[in-house]
């Protein structure tokens, strides 16, 4: 366990800002902007020079004056930018001396890019066709830089003062109120606004363009004045925003009484924004949304509505617990994502505690758990030291594994002692920076328990343990914790982290659980065992739980009964299966504690049913068809007789959470394929097609209808109704429907299409991956889109490299859900010869979650066959013993083009082996296969990218197969090539870069050099340049 590392790349800390006057003048004809910039600094020592932070900003004139010296200034001699560190220093011919007020005056040209951070443009059309542009800021983590010259790191706060020259009749919107507005002759207007608080650069936000709002007015009766809250939309959309203010109003009024401070800032503006990369940001005084996270209409569905309270709520907390009070450095990006997260939970918990919000809590940290269960996941407290590795940890660790580890301690300490800490913390720490030892410190004063030492294990150690149950007698149970790992194959150096764990342990009849702390490798506890017992009771430990197979089948008589509420019942299910992924259980024993929620009728205990079978029929997918299909009759028979209780039709007054539960169950019976809920579903989509009948198909309903549909049928005409729906309606959350299940077509021509229209202008870039993520749901979906992203790689890389997360997740969608050795294979062989700096972390995971699949799948193909088959699933004789374990063809579907190298051979018991084995021996390193066929490069790393070129792709994807003698040749010229260039590039070994800690498994062990695509520096003029290229193509 060790401290996590400190940034490497910080600024001269003899230099400290103390305020900023900017002027922003965009130029929509080039799409650049004039910049006029004046520092206030403290200077700590004499210096000659002055380094900031800058990207992409060309410095046209640079000085520093003495407003105490009449206005002494001394013009820089010299300029110098360092692309790789994102700075500029600022040379001048004389010293600037301490104990003067110095003031550097820098005028500069920027971008106003389309890569959704930084100053960028957006652009939508509204209900009558009007198009209307816009430009907005995105500053977090480290993008402030490309707006205009600065400190941009999180401990340099200052104050801001702000003027935006805008065309007349367009909103400007900033973080304060606007304090004056100048008409110019030019139809231009001059808007200031007033001096923000002292703030960190990446809360500073501002936009202009044309907006409807609404407003309204806090109660005023903490702080003893209104706040005025508004909610900025699209032309012809604020009749959605009710709702999200609503949420607002109430937000402000309970963090003012929580933390007992009054809302800092004179106004909160929530925005929707048309093109926005992350959920939401925090903005200080201006929270900007992606339209779907803010927006809901009248009949929304409740788990949207669900969704866009815990995302309001969490961005509103940030106000105090975030912008008042911010982390020191990146790496406590976690206390502050965390605890918003769970900020957000109790206050949705408060003002609707009809929604049982921490069974879905439980629900929705099942991602998390997964994902800390590999050995490619990172502590919480991260280190971290340079953009690259920031934005790689803005995942569920920092915000889910956050919350989770926060919502423990306060199940530890009490919530109400929580809530004290936190207030007398923000009260120490505010206008100021803190880090997560200032926190464990502040909660040690005010509870009086060792806080840090409890929580030093839980957010510095990787990872979280299983406790197995051992039944000694009929009173008494071994507890052994280890940690876990989902690919089952822990070796026992790995295995000497203890963890302090509260146990919640309860006994058929106790009315509390036991607090028991385990703080050892082993613990004996008193227990009848003859009786059902439970630990981690409510969920709110972050650990998973081994029963034995009898303790396990007496919980189950428990469902149906009040003794376990759906929180308990969902912990159940998804430890039971995690633990098969891992070999600790067998998949049949998931397959039959299924049995017990026949009679469940809680939606978030099914909607979590649905998940976990949803992951094994992933992993499964390319099984023989016979299986595919018994699988499918196990889903059908859960799922049908919910359908048949419940009806399609929404009743007066019903549940929202039956309403849920509906759409769930007809969803998942249609998905496997149940013929009188296809056939419904076929009339009413016809209906709803024909008419736009709403009540044809609910809101609630339309996203499973639309599934369906594009599942049961391989024909264009119901593909091309639900296009037409999306180009037509202007409701964000319809839009996000039919986008996303344009991916369930079922055929070759759809799913090609599908890539073509995710990747044409008519989608926004922050929603490709949306339209690409459920191709993973079909056997040739997942061949095409990695096809896709192999053939189109350089193009992808160098557009979207600087796009938050858009590469990290483009590889997640494309080869996370693979399950055979041969793509495990390709996988490596690919990404070997590329620069993976900004998406190493998630390319290590990915290759760790295929061989947990690789392994799941070899180790449980026999025993689910033989599940299904006593179960009365399985009944076809064709189907021999041992087929299903060893075969990965697919499931009788046609896949074309599924791979160039051919289709997946079976897992020889050397291959298997050998992954088993790979963690062994540390120097042991895996043999890529040679026959791996490695894709032709389309573009050559010594060319310059041309988007025309790009155009070209597009218009003709999918690239046409070659044949053997061309694929040869093609070979050949690669080879050449790498063998002409390898004395222009330094090798570049895998134990040189920062990866994951797994021996010969990261990238493959293959030596790889950097492409020269990735060393091209992105300036200014660089991207001017692909500006020129591209015109108006929206990818």
């Amino acid at each position: 366990m060790t401290m996590p590392k400190r940034p490497s790349m910080v600024l001269q800390q003899s230099i400290i800002p103390i305020h900023y006057s900017l002027k922003i003048v965009p130029c929509p004809v080039n799409f650049s902007f004039l910049g006029d910039c004046s520092i206030e600094i403290c200077i700590a020592e004499p210096t000659f020079g002055v380094t900031l932070h800058a990207k992409e900003l060309n410095i046209q004139t640079a000085s520093a004056r003495d407003h105490l010296l009449n206005g002494y200034s001394v013009t820089a001699s010299s300029v110098s930018y360092n692309i790789e560190d994102e700075t500029i220093t600022l040379e001048f011919p004389r010293a600037l001396h301490v104990g003067s007020s110095w003031i550097l005056d820098i005028t500069y040209i920027g971008l106003v890019n389309d890569k959704l951070n930084g100053f960028y443009r957006s652009a939508y059309t509204d209900a009558n066709n009007n198009i209307h542009q816009l430009t907005t800021t995105q500053f977090e983590s480290t993008h402030a830089r490309r707006a205009f010259p600065c400190w941009d790191e999180p401990a340099m706060k200052a104050t801001f003062s702000l003027t935006l020259v805008a065309p007349q009749g367009t909103t400007c919107l900033s973080n304060m109120s606007v304090h004056s507005t100048i008409l110019l002759e030019n139809g231009m207007q001059e808007v200031s606004f007033l001096k923000t608080p002292i703030m960190s650069t990446y809360l500073l936000a501002w936009m202009i363009g044309d907006f409807d709002y609404i407003e309204a007015y806090t109660s005023g009766d903490f702080s003893g004045e209104p706040v005025l809250c508004r909610v900025y939309t699209p032309v012809g959309l604020a009749d959605q925003g009710h709702y999200s203010l609503d949420l607002a109003i109430k937000s402000v009024e309970y963090f003012s009484r929580l933390f007992n401070i009054p809302y800092p800032l004179p106004k909160l503006d929530l925005v929707a924004v048309p093109d926005f990369a992350p959920g939401a940001m925090e903005n200080w005084g201006l929270i900007t949304f992606r339209t779907y996270a803010l927006l809901i209409e009248e009949f929304g569905s409740q788990d949207r509505k669900h969704e866009i309270a815990a995302t309001v709520i969490h961005e509103i907390s940030h106000q105090w617990f975030g912008n008042l009070v911010t982390m020191e450095w990146w790496s406590d990006l976690w206390l502050f994502e965390g605890f918003a997260t769970h900020l957000a939970y109790i206050v949705v918990d408060e003002l609707f505690p009809e929604w049982d919000i921490w069974s879905e809590f439980v629900k929705r940290i099942q991602e998390v758990l997964k994902h800390d269960s590999l050995r490619t996941s990172h502590p919480v407290e991260v280190g971290v030291a340079n953009p690259s590795e920031i934005t790689q940890i803005f995942d569920e660790v920092s915000y889910m594994k956050g919350a989770s580890v926060l919502r423990m301690l306060s199940a530890w300490l009490g919530q109400d002692h929580l809530l004290l800490g936190i207030r007398k913390f923000i009260h120490k720490y505010m206008w100021s920076n803190a880090n997560t030892e200032d926190l464990w410190i502040t909660l040690a004063e005010e509870c009086k328990v060792d806080v840090p030492g409890f929580m030093r294990k839980w957010t510095r150690q990787t990872g979280y343990p299983v406790l197995s149950v051992t039944e000694l007698d009929e009173c008494t149970v071994l507890v052994r914790q280890n940690i876990f790992l989902s690919t089952g194959d822990m070796r026992a150096d790995e295995d000497s982290l203890i963890w302090p764990v509260p146990l919640a342990l309860v006994c058929a009849g106790d009315s509390e659980p036991r607090n028991i702390m385990m703080d050892s490798k082993e613990m004996i506890l008193k227990v009848d065992t003859t009786r059902w017992y439970k630990f981690n009771m409510g969920q709110t430990g972050f650990y998973r739980v081994s029963y034995p197979s009898k303790t396990l089948a007496l919980l189950g008589q428990t469902f149906g009964t009040d003794q376990l509420n759906a929180a308990n019942r969902v912990g159940l299910l998804t430890d039971v299966a995690a633990l098969v992924t891992s070999g600790i259980a067998p998949t049949s024993s998931f397959l039959t504690l299924l049995k017990y929620f026949e009679d469940e009728e809680n939606y978030m205990v099914w909607a979590e049913v649905s998940l976990r079978l949803t992951e094994m029929f992933s992993v499964w997918l390319e099984q023989p068809e016979a299986i595919v299909n018994a699988l499918k009759e196990v889903q059908r028979r859960l799922f049908t007789k919910i359908v048949k209780r419940l009806g399609w039709d929404f009743l007066d007054g019903e549940d929202p959470s039956t309403g849920n539960l509906r759409a769930v169950a007809i969803r998942f019976a249609g998905r496997a394929g149940d013929p009188e809920i296809v056939a419904e579903a076929r009339k009413r989509f016809r209906l709803f097609m024909r008419n736009r009948d709403v009540s044809a198909i609910p809101p609630d309903l339309r996203f499973p209808v639309f599934e369906i549909i594009m599942r049961a049928t391989e024909g264009v005409e119901e593909y091309e109704d639900i296009v037409n729906y999306y180009r037509e309606t202007f409701i964000p959350a319809e839009k996000v429907v039919a986008l996303s299940v344009l991916g369930y077509g079922q055929s070759v021509e759809l799913v090609r299409r599908t890539l073509a229209f995710a990747m044409s202008s008519e989608v926004r870039t922050q929603d490709i991956l949306t339209a690409i993520a459920t191709l993973r749901s079909s056997v040739i979906g997942r061949a095409e889109l990695w096809n896709f992203m192999r053939h189109h790689w350089d193009i992808l890389y160098e557009r979207h490299c600087d796009d938050i997360g858009f590469l990290d997740y483009f590889v997640v969608l494309s080869i996370e859900s693979f399950s055979t050795i041969e793509r495990y294979h390709e996988v490596q062989s690919f990404f070997a010869n590329k620069d993976t700096t900004t998406y190493d972390r998630i390319l290590a995971t990915c290759l760790e979650g295929i061989r947990m699949n690789i392994l799941w799948l070899e180790r449980d193909c026999k025993d689910v066959e033989e599940w299904l088959q006593a179960n009365g699933y399985l009944t076809s004789p064709e189907l021999t013993s041992g087929q299903a374990s060893r075969s990965s063809s697919g499931t009788g579907q046609h896949t074309p083009h599924e791979s160039n190298s051919g289709t997946s051979t079976p897992l020889s018991q050397h291959s298997y082996l050998q992954l088993r084995n790979s963690y062994d021996v540390a120097s042991q390193e895996l043999t890529i296969d040679t026959q791996v066929q490695t894709i032709p490069m389309s573009i050559g790393p010594q060319q310059q990218l041309s988007y025309h070129v790009h155009r070209q792709l597009q218009t003709h994807y999918p690239a046409p197969k070659v044949n053997p003698q061309q694929q040869q040749q093609q070979q050949q010229q690669q080879h050449q090539y790498q063998h002409q260039n390898q004395d222009q590039h330094q090798p570049l070994l895998l134990s040189q870069q920062k990866t994951c800690p797994v021996q010969g498994l990261e990238l493959g062990s293959l030596e790889r050099t950097r492409p020269a695509i990735s060393a091209r520096p992105r300036t200014l003029e660089r991207e001017m340049e692909l500006l020129r290229l591209s015109g108006d193509y929206g990818f």
